[in-house]
């Protein structure tokens, strides 16, 4: 069994269902940061394992995905950064990571497709890929369209929904040009800014009334 093949089965029960690459499909972010996607998202499996993953923008069209998977009493923490990458008319997601774990290689990236099934829920699904792990961007994306004309790109059974159980607003400063995530404005833990943020759930005594909805 390949050394990639193991990451797969490893991580096939949450976030990541599909093989690393040393490329991505795309050099760089092909949309803006589709704000459906943000939020504090939820995964229970069929062992009973939880994932969370916090989905929140590192600029105007990079997302920055900090996941915790919890199984058997032991929790792994995982980072990434992730960008939308167009081929032909669909979106994908490319996301690389950001930590070396025993699991996941630093710099490795994954690719997943997102389709959104209701306002807080959304399918993430692997890429059925047989390129090598050194495949170029152009020849994977190649074999992406062969397979999205011959119907053999998705495993639908591999899919895995998520649930949103808390949500991320945003404030764009005009001068800066960073955006400051609102409902969690200060209140985040972490010793510094390279730790995973923690996100607290907001008070019950908040008012309905500024609660919007996704952009």
């Amino acid at each position: 069994m390949s050394f990639f093949l193991r990451l797969v089965l490893v991580l096939a029960p949450f976030f990541l269902g599909g093989c690393f690459f040393d490329k991505p499909l795309t050099s760089g972010p092909s949309e803006s940061v589709n704000t459906w996607f943000l939020g504090e998202w939820k995964h229970t499996d069929k062992t009973g394992a939880t994932s969370r993953a916090l989905v929140t923008p590192a600029d105007h069209d990079l997302y920055r995905v900090q996941i915790t998977h919890s199984e058997k009493g032991a929790s792994t923490e995982y980072d990434f950064e992730a960008w939308a990458s167009k081929v032909g008319d669909s979106t994908f997601l490319t996301l690389r990571s950001l930590r070396a774990t025993a699991k996941v290689p630093l710099g490795a990236f994954v690719f997943l497709h997102p389709q959104m099934l209701k306002q807080n829920e959304i399918r993430l699904r692997p890429l059925h890929l047989a390129s090598p792990s050194n495949a170029t961007s152009m020849e994977l994306r190649a074999e992406i369209r062969a397979r999205l004309k011959d119907g053999t790109l998705y495993g639908e059974a591999e899919s895995s929904d998520w649930q949103r159980t808390a949500e991320v607003y945003l404030q764009k400063d005009g001068v800066t040009g960073v955006f400051t995530p609102l409902r969690y404005e200060k209140r985040w833990e972490t010793q510094d800014l390279s730790g995973t943020f923690r996100p607290q759930q907001p008070a019950q005594t908040e008012d309905p009334k500024s609660v919007g909805q996704p952009r």
